[in-house]
């Protein structure tokens, strides 16, 4: 009898202890989705930080478990490490096929495959490209016609257009929870900073309408959402095979449609399972409602991140956000009173911004209800929109991918000098944070106080050190 087809699924990480760290849902869907589409499929998950598992031991995983396949999902900020781990399952076995997907791929493809080490890259949404990728090569057909994929063909990069995207997301199955070692996720940041205990992420939409200048936008415009009651199911599966009571909501835009957000949140609450879910991205600011909120605070959220971005409506306009700055404040401040800890997320220097607009976007801050403000300096990412206008300005894209926005500077895209736009970022920062009484509520209302020394640690050089 032959062995099953296998695949082995890493997520390459830096050998460092990175600023935050979900579990690899990308990956964790792959798979799931492949073992409920294929019989005779093998699927295993390395994720390299969490488990520890340096590259010496990912060689010998691929010399003794000899996968047919390796699969690879990337951040930016992982792309060192990305290219090494394709360089080691070449050199261990050279017949393997070697693919990588994510963000980083998906968005930078044609750079990734300059790579030999990288047979395919499979762009956005990737179930359905990485099933018929798999099954392909399993039958020996011609994977030309393969929607979303990138490929070689008589030495040329070949890409075809993502087209498909799945309609029906509750049509599947749930992430391979059982492939991860769920439990040590608790010892490394979350991007909500709000707790140490067991958790998951979670996806309840795929998609964002929106069209902003700065954004990817990696599973496309078009909204698509699991049903409130598939969402509930996967909450309750959590909670009673892992004992899981918080959930990390990770979508591009929870709310967009309301009815439906309600709906989750009343499931939650009819359920009387207690627990507590974090929004560190995915709401839509100033498309809520004094019931959603009280719903949300219901249920058990805990904190919501805000993505303000600037308080300048021409800028807003300029972006393709337009968001209503006076209905998200007033969210902000009706969150707070709903007991949600409140983060804000503001970018400084975007083109044509002016001094008076950027202290405009401090100001908001400043003056508003947040527990926390994050003043990010605007980066060009090579592929947005964004770039093109930095481009068009003769100003350089972002291509140091491992950089932070604290460590290797920034792409100025105003009329000010660099001197001046950094130093109203950190006087803005100082100015928040040392405002009376805003520490103080922060530390009162976290769930975890644990959390705080390296909540204060970051804060702090986000405040000292140059942009």
């Amino acid at each position: 009898m032959s062995r099953p087809y296998r695949v082995l699924f890493v997520k390459p990480r830096q050998n460092i202890r990175p600023y935050s760290m979900l579990p690899p849902l990308g990956v964790m869907y792959l798979a799931s989705y492949l073992r409920e589409q294929m019989e005779d499929v093998e699927c295993r998950i390395v994720d390299q930080t969490i488990e520890k598992v340096p590259f010496r031991d990912i060689a010998e995983m691929i010399r003794t478990w000899r996968p047919d396949m390796v699969g690879l999902s990337a951040l930016s900020a992982e792309t060192k490490a990305l290219h090494r781990t394709a360089a080691v399952a070449k050199q261990i076995r050279p017949e393997t096929i070697v693919v990588a997907g994510g963000p980083h791929p998906s968005a930078y493809a044609e750079r990734v495959m300059g790579d030999g080490h990288f047979d395919y890259v499979v762009l956005g949404e990737g179930e359905l490209t990485f099933h018929d990728l798999v099954d392909a090569i399993r039958r020996g057909q011609n994977v030309d016609g393969i929607d979303g994929l990138v490929y070689r063909r008589n030495g040329q990069i070949k890409e075809n257009p993502r087209v498909r995207y799945i309609q029906d997301l509750d049509a599947l199955p749930y992430p391979a929870w059982d492939l991860i070692a769920i439990r040590k996720y608790k010892h490394y940041t979350r991007m909500s900073h709000t707790g140490t205990r067991d958790y998951m992420a979670v996806f309840t939409s795929r998609g964002c309408p929106f069209s902003c200048l700065y954004c990817h936008n990696m599973f496309g415009k078009g909204f698509r959402k699991r049903s409130p009651e598939k969402v509930f199911e996967e909450f309750r599966q959590l909670y009673t095979r892992y004992g899981i009571r918080e959930f990390e909501i990770i979508d591009d835009i929870f709310n967009l449609d309301l009815d439906r957000a309600k709906r989750i949140c009343d499931l939650i609450i009819q359920s009387g399972m207690k627990i507590r879910m974090t929004f560190p991205n995915g709401i839509r600011g100033d498309r809520m409602d004094q019931e959603l909120i009280t719903k949300l605070a219901r249920a058990g959220t805990i904190f919501m991140a805000f993505a303000v971005e600037t308080a300048t409506p021409r800028l807003q306009k300029m972006l393709r956000k337009n968001i209503n700055l006076e209905k998200i404040r007033k969210n902000i401040s009706l969150s707070r009173t709903a007991g949600i800890i409140c983060q804000g997320f503001f970018m400084l220097g975007f083109p044509t911004e002016t001094r008076e607009e950027l202290q405009a976007t401090v100001d908001f801050a400043v003056d508003s209800d947040l527990h926390a403000a994050q003043l990010f300096m605007v980066n060009p990412f090579e592929g947005t929109a964004l770039a093109d206008m930095a481009i068009a300005m003769g100003k350089p894209v972002h291509t140091k991918w491992e950089a932070t926005y604290m460590s290797e500077g920034f792409t100025n895209l105003t009329d000010l000098s660099d001197k001046e736009l950094d130093g109203i970022r950190r006087r803005g920062l100082r100015r928040f944070w040392l405002k009376p009484g805003r520490i103080w509520s922060l530390i009162r209302d976290l769930p975890d106080k644990e959390t705080f020394p390296e909540l204060a640690m970051t804060l702090a050089k986000r405040m000292f050190v140059k942009a």
